[in-house]
Parts: C-alpha cells; structure tokens; sequence
C-alpha cells in the first residue's frame, strides 16, 4: 500500500554549526522527499517476518525501487526493535559491510547494525554517500528509526546525479583532473569529537595498521608515537560500474577541515592538520574557501527531506543517494546496516 508523505520544509541556510550554512547560493530551505521515491506500508504486520514469501517480495520490491528510484521508504514497518530490523536485514541475504577505515563517530559493536551516528546532536551532518572516501564502499545502505526525536532529525537524501550539473564546468574539470586528497589525523583512543584509530581500524597493533596503510597505499606517519598522520588520493568523479554515469562520488567537502572550525566542540583557528580530517585537492594543492561554498551549496541545492517515524526503515542506494542528519533535540535513535 503506497501512502502519503506530511508535506514539510528544513530551513538550511544559516543553520547554527552547518559550516558555509550563509553562503550565498545555500537554498532557504529544503522541501520533503514527496513522490520521489516510493513510499510503502505493509497491509499486514503480525507475522510479517515469519513468512518467507513476504521476505522474498520485500527483496524484489527493494531490488526493483533501487533499480528505479535508488531509494524507498517502508513506513511503520513490521520491524519493533534493532533485534527484529538485524534479523530482517540477515533474511534478505546481501550480506553486511564492514565499517573498517569509516570516520563517523558512532558506537561500533560485532553486530549487523551499528548507531547512525552519534556526533553531537547540536550539528547537522550534510549529504554525503556513506565511505566515497575510501576505495571500497557499500553499495547499499539501511536506515531504521527505532526513536524519533522530538524536534528536527530529519535526513537530508539527495540524488548525486542532479548535483554534479549544478558544479561549474571548471571547478569539476579541475577535480576530474586531479583528483582529491583526504587527510587523517587519528588519536589511538576515541575522543569528544572524533575517532580514535584502534576503533577505526579495529586493532591497537601499530604493526598491522601499518600494513593495511601500505597496502592500501597511503602515506602516513606515527606522532609522538601515539597519534596516526595518514594521507591518499581519491578521484572526485566516478563512473557508475552500470550505466556509465558521471557521479559526484566524494567528501571533499563533508571531511573539510571547515567542518570542524564550525564545530561546538573544537576550536575554530586550529592549523588544518590539527582537526580529524581535512582536503585538498589531489596534488596537494588546498582548496579555497568560496569553492567549499559552492560545492556545499550544491549538494544542498539539489536535496529533500525525509521525517522518519519510529519503525521506519529507508532503503538508499549509496552510489547515488546521499544521505545526512539535521540536528534535533531530545531523544534520538537510528541504526544503520550497509551491504555491499
């Protein structure tokens, strides 16, 4: 059964801690996802799981919008809890993504699910496609509301197809010519605000991080023999593996060091090397301010909203779809499940 959506608007421009929030190409605000993807709610709920043909319609039906839409949404799904919605994503059979080498900050256990995030809920987390700063990446991602919060939350989606028309012919040669740098600057341990490299990689042996940095071939440095330096090259722009699309598969902008001078809990006038992470483009060479702008009004530009209620889930494809998180108050819980 297909249902409507509350028609609704998240103001985005001069949001407290969204860096570039008042640049002047950054929307107003930005609509509610409407028809542009599906909508499903199941007529049946008791018994939902337990029944292998309507686990085998519910993968087809995922495969089909996916393939179509590049997202869907299953309202007031017969999912209540992180148990139910981990037992559902085994049953599918795509197989779950490991978050080795990630730099959310989110709690990390050995189960098929982890926390969306748990960054300070005072910050808005802008659109980005889950890990297109590493070489490999889910291509599938899924997002259950288990609590909703009790004022903003919403996820900010947007389709990376209708985002890379809106980037100057210039700008966009630039980066499909050189490329884009991602920069790493890990403590051992997690702290307020970042993430610590025995989490990010899942090992306190400096020996193996040490081959996986080699083998995936970053340079990289040990501080003070305790902090981690590490560096690479990505391309900007990617072919889709499918279709041959042109795709604006990166986070230059959402692991700029800009992100973190906006940020309540770390000092804005820190060297860039100081903060957890930080661009350039490919050879090096640093990427001024006004382009950051540009490119976070991009991806703002071409964005819609989705409330989610509790018991939802939202079903992305992370080569194409980007998502994010608003910044809300009160009580707010969202798991997330990748696959590849």
């Amino acid at each position: 059964m297909v249902k409507n959506i509350e028609r609704f608007r998240v103001p985005v421009h001069g949001r407290p801690f969204l860096a570039t929030s008042d640049h002047p190409l950054v929307p107003k605000d930005i609509p509610d996802i409407g028809s542009r993807i599906l909508t499903v709610a199941p007529m049946e709920t008791d018994g939902f799981l337990d029944d292998p043909d309507n686990l085998e319609k519910c993968r087809c039906m995922i495969d089909d919008q996916l393939a179509v839409n590049r997202g869907v949404l299953l309202r007031n799904f017969a999912l209540r809890d992180r148990s139910e919605f981990e037992a559902f994503i085994r049953a599918l059979g795509y197989g779950t993504f490991s978050y080795k080498g990630g730099i959310a900050i989110r709690e990390q256990e050995n189960r098929v699910s982890m926390n969306a995030s748990d960054e300070d809920s005072r910050i808005t987390l802008a659109p980005h496609n889950e890990m297109a700063y590493l070489a490999n990446y889910p291509r599938k991602i899924f997002f259950y509301c288990d609590t909703q919060a009790e004022r903003g939350g919403e996820v900010p989606i947007n389709d990376i197809r209708e985002t890379l028309p809106l980037i100057p012919s210039d700008i966009r040669e630039k980066f499909e010519r050189l490329g884009v740098r991602y920069y790493r600057m890990l403590p051992r341990r997690s702290q307020s605000g970042q993430t610590g490299w025995t989490e990010t990689f899942g090992t306190s042996d400096c020996v193996e991080v040490e081959a996986y940095m080699r083998q995936n071939g970053y340079d990289f440095e040990w501080i003070d023999d305790d902090r981690l330096k590490y560096s690479y090259q990505r391309p900007a722009i990617l072919r889709h593996p499918e279709t041959g699309e042109q795709l604006w598969f990166n986070q230059i902008t959402e692991l700029n060091s800009s992100y973190w001078r906006n940020h309540p809990q770390f000092a804005g006038d820190l060297p860039e090397d100081a903060y957890p992470a930080t661009t350039s483009y490919g050879d090096g060479s640093p990427i001024d301010p006004d382009t950051i702008g540009l490119l976070r009004a991009a991806l703002w530009r071409s964005s819609y909203a989705v409330r989610m209620q509790p018991q939802d889930l939202l079903v992305l494809d992370n080569q194409i779809m980007q998502h994010g998180r608003f910044a809300y108050e009160g009580a707010r819980r969202h798991y997330v499940s990748m696959a590849a």
